[in-house]
């Protein structure tokens, strides 16, 4: 459920630095590929769900 959270909350933080950096297209591009970089290394981070019935 935390990965869930995490990557609903991570689009629109990415949403609006899109959309923040309009008209700078370098910017933007920049900023997706940092955001990306952040998101991979922190939800890899996050607990997993452990299914405790298997």
């Amino acid at each position: 459920m935390a990965k869930i959270a995490f990557t609903v909350l991570w689009a629109g933080v990415l949403m609006a630095v899109d959309r923040t950096l309009d008209g700078f297209t370098w910017a933007q591009y920049l900023a997706v590929f940092a955001l990306g970089g952040i998101y991979a290394f922190t939800i890899n981070k996050l607990p997993e769900r452990r299914n405790k019935s298997a």
